[in-house]
Formats: structure tokens, sequence, C-alpha cells
């Protein structure tokens, strides 16, 4: 319901709810007449108005005209303006500079004029679809366009339509603008921007952004190479998150540029522990970012120069060894700055100058230190101020040539400059007084070389790289007629003209000469020919090798000789080769014949062999045959007996089956059968140990000889047989023979103890008697002393002078000295004869050696007495010798005895001199015995220590003495026996006994206890 019409009902309706109807249809019918009225009136404004605006449009739409044709004028861009059917109406001024046409050229012609015909097509549609549809939207795509100017030359446009309308009608205007520019700028744009894009794809640096907070907003992608990691997962952190804060100088420094929003450049920091194998260095420079005058952050670059510090910590530590190296340089080095002074030297330098190195000093002028001292300096004759010019003026030019200078105590020194880049001078100094010598003495031996080699027989050539002489010796000038001075720089190969022995022509790159020093293969030729300076022909055989220098081939050397001889042996060689064929003929006929008497000797060397095998089954010895390989190939019965085995030894090793027992001889460590099989001499022992297979020992006398064929040994024969009862026959003959020696020096020992004896009886006699005269002496005192009258002293003399009482006095203490003398010498005698005849004990004891000695020289006494003096010379710290004392004691008995017994029979008694000496020597106690009889023949020196081998005469030696004695030192004792003799001068006899017992001798000879 209408507003009004719902008030008038308000009013209309009383209040009990009924409606006054004539009232509403009064205050209706007076509405909708104010409404008519209002209406007219309103209809009659609105046509005032629309003249009104009538005008007004008329007017604005003239204005408009006017304001469009001074803008169609004006305007910068092209305005053209078409009309429905695609022709142009107007053209503006800048449409024609643009397109080049004056716009009555243009004017009713269609738009396809200023287009290209493809552009123009869609423009016909799109006019074509807004002429039926009107819809403009295909005209206003029509944003990118190209014009075409009156010369056919394209360009870029940018086209913008509008529909107006002009005089009622309707039309188009298009608004064209050149972009040609825009165009260009966009491409150089985009090529900068693709440009960049390289850029930073291939540079090492990489760009990075942040807020105003110092946090990233932006990494290129190029920090993932650096860092290892993704750009977006370090996007919100900051350059203290990364590590800066860990460098708390430069994190201050930075912080303090970001709070006053300065440019910072090459601020370096670690990320990650410095010291980790992903460690990275980084330098990064920033500027502030502005937005209209307020900051919003950094942007700047940032760089991985890992490899930067590490190089500049190992330039640093160059720098440090190049001053290290410099100080430690053998040679002196010093640097001249380019006013010549001393800026930078090494300790040699300063030695160099010997006597004047107070004055090397930083800052010294080069002359000063030339000039200071002359006396350090062997100018070699030359002015002092002559030689300092020449000196000078080699520094200055400081080219680097070598520049020798002697110094007054004799030393070279070798000078080298060379000028720096800054004018500067570096010198060094090298002591070549060594060097020098060593020139002398290489050309010593130059010219030792030359003589070796001109007093060789046969031609000697050097030649080159190219083939030319460098050196030639005597015997090729002679051989060729050359000097040598003439040959060097010649081609050799044109100098004799080589020919093969077939008379052809060497090629000189085919010869052995050549490869040798072109290629570095040597090469011997035999049979060519050299033509001599007089043009003769000389048959040579040469041979050529390569000279070696650095690892390179510098030359060759050629050895030839004279093959004339050579050549004459092998005709006559061949001569008798054939004269040879010619005999063999004739001895294929004899031995033809010998066949058959071969035969006939075969049979009969069976039959043989068959005896020798009879032969060697009957022998008592043993005979054992080993062949090269050391296995036996033989053993008769006696040997398979005596060394127990059973059935054919044949092919058993000869060290499964026996081996030499070596205590004590160190000669025996290697079996002696293998020296023979070695090519040694044949081999004799009487007294050996064989170890059977069993473990027995077997006492045996054995002899290795060699079956040679053709000058070689193939096999060895042992001989040998078992020595056990003669082993015993020789215990019981040493029991003899010292008894044998007892009862020699009995005799002897009874007239020692007898001598002492004798005069102890007689002392004993003269007190025995004189006892009596004391006795009456004392018995007068005694009276005298009773009756002790005046008379009583003359008769107390009187009897002593009777009585000679003064004499006993003085005699009788002298004769009771004498008793007790001999009274111990008797004792001695007896001690010494105990100890040295005490019975030998089965073990071994520890022995005073210096004590039997001197007992085995007492008991000894009356063999050597009469015929020479014993002196003796013991070291008195001697360690005590483990052995057998009584074997011991008669060993040194025999030497003494054999001493006396030799200087008997030189007529030197009473002129003899027999020397005992012990020491320590090497582990072993020494015993030397040296007398100065007749020595020993040098024809029986040999067979000293062979059984029953004597020299003296019949009765007087049994030739066991020696025998015996080698057997107990080297054999029971380990020991070794010496003889050393001039025959005529004496004899000298060491005995060596260790002072330790042989490990494998301990157990046996003492009791088993380690």
């Amino acid at each position: 319901m209408h507003h009004l019409l719902a008030q008038q009902l308000k009013q209309a309706t009383a209040t009990d709810g009924t409606v006054d109807l004539d009232r509403l249809l009064a205050d209706v019918s007076r509405a909708y007449d104010a409404a008519d009225r209002a209406r007219h009136r309103e209809q009659q404004a609105s046509e005032d108005i629309q003249s009104q605006l009538d005008d007004l449009r008329a007017g604005i739409q003239a204005e408009a005209d006017a304001r469009f044709n001074a803008v169609m004028k004006n305007v910068g861009e092209a305005v053209i303006t078409i009309d429905m059917d695609g022709r142009i109406e107007t053209f503006n001024r800048t449409a024609e500079e643009m397109f080049g046409y004056d716009a009555v050229e243009l004017v009713g012609h269609d738009i396809a004029i200023l287009t290209t015909e493809e552009r123009a097509s869609r423009f016909r549609a799109a006019l074509t679809e807004y002429a039926h549809t009107g819809d403009a939207r295909p005209l206003e795509a029509l944003r990118e366009s190209e014009g075409r100017r009156k010369d056919g030359d394209l360009f870029p446009a940018e086209l913008a339509i509008a529909e107006v309308q002009l005089g009622g009608r309707p039309c188009f205007v298009g608004v064209i603008r050149d972009i040609s520019a825009q165009v260009e700028t966009e491409r150089q744009l985009r090529e900068s921007e693709g440009r960049f894009r390289d850029l930073v794809g291939s540079a090492s640096d990489w760009f990075w952004e942040t807020d105003a907070d110092g946090r990233l907003t932006f990494v290129s992608e190029r920090i993932s190479n650096v860092l290892g990691v993704k750009a977006s997962a370090i996007v919100g952190a900051t350059f203290f998150d990364l590590g800066l804060a860990d460098d708390g100088t430069a994190a201050k420094e930075y912080r303090q540029e970001l709070a006053e929003r300065r440019s910072f450049r090459d601020r370096v920091f670690h990320v990650g522990p410095p010291e980790g194998h992903d460690s990275r260095v980084i330098r990064i420079s920033g500027i502030p970012i502005l937005d209209r005058g307020e900051f919003v952050g950094y942007r700047g670059v940032g760089v991985d120069v890992t490899r930067e510090v590490a190089a500049e910590r190992r330039a640093r530590q160059a720098q440090q060894l190049l001053a290290d190296a410099i100080e430690r340089i053998v040679d002196g080095l010093a640097v001249y700055d380019a006013a010549d002074r001393l800026v930078l030297f090494n300790p040699e330098y300063r030695r160099v100058f010997a006597g004047m190195s107070h004055v090397i000093k930083l800052g010294v002028h080069f002359e000063e230190v030339v000039r200071h001292n002359p006396a350090v300096f062997d100018t070699e004759g030359m002015p002092f101020e002559q030689w300092v010019a020449k000196r000078l003026q080699y520094h200055r030019d400081a080219s680097g040539q070598p520049f020798v200078v002697r110094m007054a105590d004799g030393r070279w020194i070798l000078h080298r400059e060379f000028r720096m880049a800054d004018g500067g001078t570096v010198g060094l100094r090298t002591d070549i007084s060594e060097l020098k010598r060593r020139e002398q003495e290489l050309e010593s031996l130059r010219r030792l070389y030359r003589l070796i080699l001109d007093a060789a027989g046969e031609g000697i050539v050097g030649l080159d790289r190219g083939g030319r002489v460098i050196f030639a010796n005597r015997s090729t000038a002679h051989l060729l007629g050359y000097p040598p001075e003439q040959m060097v720089g010649q081609d050799f190969h044109a100098l004799v003209q080589p020919f093969r022995r077939d008379g052809t022509p060497c090629v000189p790159a085919d010869t052995v000469m050549a490869r040798a020093y072109g290629q570095g293969a040597a090469g011997e030729v035999s049979g060519a020919v050299f033509h001599t300076a007089e043009g003769a022909s000389l048959p040579v055989d040469y041979y050529a090798a390569p000279i070696d220098e650095d690892g390179g081939v510098s030359g060759a050397v050629v050895v030839f000789r004279d093959a004339t001889l050579r050549l004459r042996y092998e005709r006559t060689l061949a001569d008798s080769h054939r004269e040879l064929e010619r005999l063999v003929a004739e001895r294929t006929r004899e031995l033809t014949q010998e066949v058959s008497n071969r035969a006939r000797i075969e049979s009969s060397l069976r039959e043989s062999r068959e005896r020798l095998k009879g032969i060697t089954d009957s022998l008592f010895e043993g005979v054992v045959v080993v062949d090269r390989h050391g296995r036996l190939s033989f053993a008769n019965p006696s040997a398979r007996a005596l060394l127990a085995l059973d059935g054919d030894p044949e092919g058993l090793p000869i060290d499964a089956v026996l081996s030499l027992d070596s205590r004590g001889r160190p000669e025996a460590s290697v079996p002696p059968w293998t020296a023979v099989l070695e090519g040694g001499e044949n081999i004799c022992d009487n007294d050996a140990v064989f170890v059977t297979a069993d473990g027995r020992a077997l006492d045996v006398a054995y002899g290795c000889t060699g079956l040679r064929v053709g000058g070689e040994v193939k096999a060895v024969v042992i001989s040998f047989r078992d020595i056990s009862p003669l082993k015993a026959a020789q215990r019981e003959a040493l029991q003899s023979s010292r008894m044998a020696s007892v009862g020699q020096l009995a005799a002897g020992i009874a007239h020692e103890i007898n001598t002492p004896i004798q005069y102890i009886g007689d002392n004993l006699r003269f007190i025995s008697e004189s006892i009596h005269s004391v006795a009456q002496a004392v018995a007068a005192g005694r009276a005298l002393a009773a009756a002790a009258e005046a008379s009583a002293a003359a008769t107390y003399a009187e009897t002593l002078a009777n009585e000679d009482v003064d004499y006993l006095v003085e005699e009788i203490p002298r004769a009771v000295d004498q008793s007790l003398e001999g009274v111990g010498q008797v004792a001695r005698i007896v001690l010494s004869m105990k100890e040295f005849s005490h019975p030998g004990s089965s073990s071994k004891t520890m022995v005073d050696i210096n004590r039997a000695l001197d007992n085995t020289v007492t008991v000894a006494r009356n063999t050597w007495k009469h015929v020479a003096e014993v002196v003796t010379d013991y070291q008195p710290d001697l360690p005590p010798v483990p052995c057998y004392a009584g074997e011991l004691n008669q060993v040194f008995l025999n030497i003494i005895v054999n001493a006396a017994h030799a200087i008997e029979a030189a007529g030197r008694a009473g002129e003899g001199r027999i020397s005992i000496a012990t020491s320590l020597r090497d582990g072993s106690v020494s015993i030397r015995l040296s007398d100065n009889g007749t020595g020993i023949a040098d024809d029986i020196r040999d067979k000293i220590f062979d059984p029953f081998f004597t020299t003296k005469d019949v009765g007087k030696g049994t030739g066991q003495g020696l025998a015996i004695s080698r057997d107990v030192v080297v054999v029971k004792h380990g020991g070794r026996i010496e003889v050393e003799s001039r025959h005529g001068r004496g004899t000298v006899f060491t005995v060596l006994l260790p002072v330790a017992p042989p490990e494998d001798d301990a157990a046996e000879h003492w009791g088993g206890q380690p």
C-alpha cells in the first residue's frame, strides 16, 4: 500500500475502527489533483531542461570537435579516423611524420595501405563483426600491430581503437604509437636480463637480499654449490646464524654497519667449524636498499673465498718457508736495492767474507764491501783498483754470468748476480773450493785415461751425436795413419769408408756405429773393412756402444782391432777343418774296429767290477759312496754292520745315516763330505766320532775322497774304521805316559829332595857337635858364677876361646835357618808332586790355571834347571777354568819337557829361556809357552800332533805327548792349541781354553747340573 494512501486511510478511520469512506475518497481526489499539477510542472521543467541540454550539447560538440581537431594536430601520437568501411577520413600531423604520407594522399584510401595485408585482413574482419553484432572487443584486441611507411619500411606499432560520433555518424579513432624504440629497449632488456641470468648462473658470486632486520629474503641458487644447501634452506636466517657471530671482531663491526645503515665490503667469516671438512670461508659485500627514502634492507653479493684464504695461508707459510730456506741455503745469498744497498742476506753470505764479516750488515753499499779489506781477496797479480773496477762492472751488469773470485785464504768463490725488475741485484756466492780441487783431480784423471787409452792395443774412437770424432787414441792413429788431432771433428764414416765382408759399401745410417750414437743400441761387426789414410784396406772387427749421459745418448765409442791375423787364422782353421774331416773319416773306420774291441773290454770290465765288489765286501773297513745329491749309492757289509743299517741303504740321505759329532771342533760344523763334493781337497781324520741313525757315538778314523769324472767331483767315497779299541789303548797310553812322566821325574825329584836333606843333615850334625861345646861353656860359666873368684874371669874367657863360642853363636842360627828353608822346599816339592799326580776325576772342576802352571814348573824343575831358566808372566785376575786338572797338567808338562829337550838339543844349556804367560782373550784363557830351542822344521810342522810321530832318538820319545795334548785340549775341553815356530830360533805353543763350558758339553762334564 502506498504510504500516502495508508496515511489517508488512518485519517479516515474512527476510534472504533470504522472507516469514513467519503472523507477517504475526498482525500484521495485531492491527492490526485495535486499530483497532476505537480506532473505538469515537472513536464514543463523537463522540456525546458531538454532544450537547454540540446543547446549545451551542441556547444559541447562544437567545442569537442574543435578540441579534437586541435588534439589531432598537436598530439605526439598518430591519430587516424576511419569510417565503418575502413577508409581513412582524417590523418594528423604526427601520423604524416610517422608514415611519411601527406594527409591528402591518404584520405579516402583503405587502411590497408598503412599495414601489412595480414593485419589489414584481421582489421576488416573485426569491422564486419562489429557491424553485425555491435561487439567492439575484436577491435580492442588489435593492440599490437605493424605499420608500413611510404617507403615500405615496416615498424612495430601499438594501436588503440575507439568508437566516436563525428557529425552524428559513428566512426573509429585509431591512436598509433611507434614502439620501435620500446621494442628495441625491451629486446636489449631481454638480452641484458639473459646476460644477467647467465652471469649469475656462471659467476662464482651469489646474490642476496635481506629485510630491515638483517634476515635473508632472497639468495641466488649459486649458494647451493658453495654451502651445499638449497637457497630456500637459509632464507630467513641471518649472517650471524651462518657463522659471522663466531668472529667477535667481525661481528661487532658488522653490527655497527647495520645500525648505521652503512655499506660494507669484504666481510669475511667461516661457515661451519674452521677445522671441519666441509668448512667454507665466504666474503660478503652489501649496500642498503631505500624505498622512497625508507631503509628496507640490504642487497649484495657473496663469494666463496675458501681457496683464497687457504692460498693466503699457504702463501704465508711459503713466505715463512722461503725465509727459512734462505737462512738454510748452502749458498751465500744477498739482495741489493736499486741504490746498491744491502737489504737482505743469509748467514752463509756473511761466512763467505771471512775476516770482514762485521762489515756485512743491512744498508752497506756493495762497493764498501769490496773495498773494505784488500787482504781478503787474491787479485792474482792484478792491481787492486783495476780488480775492483772489474768487479764493480760485473756487479753493475748483473747478467747472471758466473764470476769466480779467489780468496786470500785459498778458497774459490763462484759469484752470480741477477738484475731484478725494480733495479736491485740478487747475488749468489758459492764456495767451489772443493769443486776446483775435484776439477784438478778430474783433469789428472783425464790425463790418466788418455794415457790408458793411448796404451791400449786396440783403436778407440769417441763419436758425438752426429758421428763426428771427439777423441782418438794412439792405436787408432797407428792403424788408420791419421794424426789424432786431424781426425777430431771429422765424420768417422767418411774418414774410414767402411765396407762389408762381401765388398759392398756400408750405408752410413745402417751401420752399427750410427745405431749406437743415434738410437743408443750397442752392436758388434766382424770382418768389416776400413780404409786408411794411404787408401789401403784394413780388415777390422769393431764394437760400437752408446755413451749415456743424464739418461740420454750423447754419442758412441767405437773399439776396433786389426782382423788380419784373425782372418788368416780362420783360413788356417778352415784348412784344418777339412783335414779334420779327413782324419774323422779315417778314425771312423778305426772306431768300427774298436767297437768290437770295446765289447770285449766291457765284458772284462763287468768281471773287474764283480771282483772290486768282492774286494769291498771283504774289507774290514766300512766303505760308503755318496752322490752329488747327498744320497748313499753304495755301502759295503762292514759299513752296514758298523752303522747298524738294515736292508739296502741305497738312496738314503747321508744325514739320515750318519753325522759327524762336531763338539769342540768348529771346523767340523760343515760335513766333510759336503766340502769334498764342492771341490775341496780330500779329508782324513784319525780321531773323529760318527753319530749313527740310532744315536750311537762311534769312534772312527775316516777318510773322504772325491770320485772325479772329467775333472769334476761326481761322488764321495767315505772309508772308516772303528777305533774304539784304539781309543781305549790311547787312554791307557795316556795314563802310562803320565806314569812314565812321573817315573822319569821321580829320580829328579828324589835328587831335588836329597839336596835340601843333605844340608839339613849337615846342619843338624853341626848343631849336635856344637851343642857339646856350648854346654861346656855354659857349665864353666855356672862354675865361675859359683866360685866368684878373681881368677874366674880369665878362666871363663879361656874356656870361651877354646870352645870357639863366638863362632858357634854366629853359625848356629844360620844352620837353623838353612834347615828350615830346606824343610820348606821339601814341603813345596812334595805338595806340588801331590797336586800334579792327583788322580783325575770323571767330571770337570774349576781350576786355577796359574797355580796349575806353578805346580807343573816345580815338578819339572829337575828337567829344565840345568838347561834354561823359567820366566812367568801371569795375569793375576785370571778366572778359573772348567777342566780335567790332571790331564791339563800333563799337557803343560809335555810342552815344558819338550821345550827343555829342544833347548838342550840346540846347545844353549845355561842360556835357554822358557817363558810362560797367561791372559784372557775373547772369552778364553790363553796359556803361551815359548822357548828358544831348535824350533820345528817346516816339513814336519803338520805332523807333530800325529800319534807316534817323534823327532827324538829311539828310546827317548814315544810320539804320544803332543797327540795326547791335542786330544785333551781340543776334544775334551773344546779349546784350541796353536803352534808358531822358526827353525833354529824357537817355538811358541798357545793353548786356548774356554772360560764357559759349551752348552752341549755342560751336562756331560758337570754331572748333569745346569
